[in-house]
């Protein structure tokens, strides 16, 4: 019997998308898989479209708490060895839990989990393709993630491996994701990546990612606490500390435009007088790197863009 694979869907007021996010779960050809809907609270219909899926949907309420911690009530009541998560509004291809166990199993003993190629999705058809590594399959550790820097809720981990290290931080509503890729890798731990685009992501307007200037927030406190509290090496220090000087040159360049915008035209030199700082003091922790990385982000405007 192959191993079961547990299947988180946290939802907060999810009643418009939940239906295809539980569907593309039901319809994995992996055999062994069961869905955990978490109700965070909804006030709408939600728990009651999670409860027609009948006995195919384990249904979990609690109050509103956010998405760290209903991934926790999830992974709390999991049965799997294995743990996959997704949100509401998003869905699975079919082959994707198959893929990525398959990739995990024969992964290192020190993998904790696999994460595959995301498609931006507008519910009907993909609009480009999310990359979030070099296209070669493979192991890879913290360094390799702290250069890549791509990460999404989208990965498919061994149980204990999340329960071992705490599973998500509550207070975190953004970055939450982010966070446990760092806490995970910095234990040691190595991750597997298939380059096939198996995740479906949805991009609306009122999803909690489509906020820019919280989630660079949140990526900047992230970086903090983990220059502060994990075990780095010199290497990956500098390289998380490159990343902080970029998470403050965007936010000082969005406050730029904002003074602009406005008119305030003192206000916008001051920003971007702090903005330019940002950018110096990255040059300076990697120079090489930053200037490699500003030239492959030329050259991919035209083909895919941010993520």
């Amino acid at each position: 019997m192959p191993p079961l694979v547990s299947v988180v869907i946290p939802a907060h007021n999810a009643e418009a998308f939940l239906a295809e996010a539980i569907a593309s779960v039901l319809d994995q050809t992996y055999p062994c898989v069961e869905a955990l809907v978490v109700d965070d609270g909804s006030t709408d219909g939600t728990g009651a479209i999670a409860r027609g899926f009948g006995a195919s949907v384990r249904c979990l309420r609690q109050e509103n708490a956010g998405p760290g911690a209903a991934r926790n009530t999830g992974l709390a009541h999991a049965r799997g060895e294995y743990v996959a998560f997704l949100d509401a509004d998003d869905a699975f291809r079919p082959e994707r839990v198959a893929v990525m166990v398959a990739a995990l199993r024969h992964a290192s003993p020190d993998a904790a989990f696999v994460t595959t190629d995301a498609a931006i999705w507008d519910g009907r058809q993909c609009r480009r393709v999310f990359r979030i590594s070099r296209p070669s399959p493979g192991e890879r550790g913290l360094t390799a993630f702290l250069d890549e820097t791509w990460c999404y809720i989208g990965i498919l981990a061994r149980r204990e491996s999340l329960l071992r290290v705490g599973g998500f931080r509550r207070d975190l509503w953004r970055c939450e994701d982010y966070d446990l890729w760092l806490r995970l890798l910095s234990g040691g731990h190595t991750y597997a990546y298939v380059p096939e685009p198996l995740y479906l992501y949805r991009v609306q307007e009122h999803s909690l990612s489509n906020d820019r200037h919280r989630q660079m927030l949140a990526a900047h406190q992230v970086d903090r606490d983990a220059l502060r509290t994990l075990p780095l090496t010199l290497s990956q220090r500098r390289r998380l500390l490159h990343l902080l000087w970029e998470d403050r040159a965007s936010l000082f360049g969005a406050a730029a435009a904002a003074r602009r915008a406005r008119g305030s035209w003192a206000g916008w030199a001051g920003q971007r007088s702090a903005w330019a700082c940002c950018q110096a003091a990255r040059v300076l922790l990697r120079p090489q790197w930053t200037l490699a990385r500003a030239w492959g982000r030329h050259q991919r405007t035209g083909q895919r863009g941010g993520a």
